[in-house]
């Protein structure tokens, strides 16, 4: 009985936390209609450079080098992939730091509620939003293609997406304690943001990179995301290393959320014997 109790009240603090944050983006419209509108924006960007430099064979090298004739969708894909990826980190590692500046951190502390789990689940709200901004940037370009996923190839690619961000909320997670303890909240993540897209690929071929640096990428789970969806919605092809690249997402998800837990709970408990949780 009691185990049943626990797991209904974990259910209504998601629920909670659900709630707060789409009452709270619910109030920037204008932010969410970015969303969708900048990988459309960047794709055109990078476009208009290539056709630039490359001239009337910009598209044919396009498709010579990467597969994919449609470098539109090719962009507007990797632009989809990369917001989602920055908007998980940011929202996972600012959080902490927002609440404590907003003067709402210590109230959290009133509840009988596991800290760690809590941001954790401040993570899956902003997931789902993310995916479905995925789907509705994908839709229309797969449409005027000539086709549509299957059912099941977009449950398939949704689930890819999904499965990629959650080693980014364990990243998050240890950017969240390491920059309340120093203060420097933005400067930490948009370091850590340059440095997972440089590696993810999401506008050009990771083959592009030398062998060591391509050996470092694959520790990136997004870098595994961004092929797998390249291949299944921009190819229309299910890649033959398509399993392995899964299993190691699953792997990489295991590993850091496992370090971000630890990360953020040696944090804590330091924090609450020195008094660093009431330091701003």
């Amino acid at each position: 009985m009691p185990a049943r109790k626990a797991r209904l009240g974990q259910l209504l603090v998601v629920r909670g936390v659900f709630y707060k944050t789409y009452r709270i983006m619910s109030r920037y419209i204008g932010s969410l209609i970015m969303i969708l509108v900048m990988p459309y924006m960047l794709g055109g960007l990078f476009m208009g450079i290539g056709y630039a430099l490359g001239g009337p064979n910009a598209a044919k090298n396009f498709a010579a080098n990467t597969g994919v004739k449609n470098p539109f969708l090719y962009m507007v894909l990797g632009g989809a992939i990369m917001l989602a990826a920055m908007i998980i980190i940011e929202n996972t590692g600012s959080a902490i730091r927002e609440e404590q500046m907003i003067g709402t951190f210590e109230l959290h502390y009133l509840t009988p509620n596991n800290m760690a789990l809590l941001w954790l689940y401040h993570s899956l709200p902003i997931g789902l939003i993310m995916t479905l901004a995925f789907a509705l940037d994908i839709t229309p370009l797969v449409a005027l293609q000539g086709g549509l996923l299957s059912p099941a190839e977009w449950l398939a690619a949704a689930g890819i997406l999904f499965l990629s961000l959650i080693p980014l909320v364990g990243i998050g997670l240890v950017l969240a304690a390491l920059t309340v303890r120093f203060k420097e909240v933005w400067a930490v993540i948009n370091t850590v943001n340059s440095l997972i897209t440089l590696l993810s690929g999401f506008y050009y071929p990771l083959e592009l990179f030398p062998r060591i640096v391509q050996e470092i990428a694959a520790l990136v789970p997004t870098s595994h995301a961004a092929q797998l969806l390249k291949d299944i919605v921009a190819r229309a092809v299910i890649p033959p290393d398509a399993g392995w690249r899964v299993a190691l997402l699953v792997v990489l998800s295991a590993a850091y959320l496992a370090a971000g837990w630890y990360t953020y709970t040696r944090w804590e408990y330091n924090a609450r014997r020195t008094g660093e949780l009431s330091k701003y």
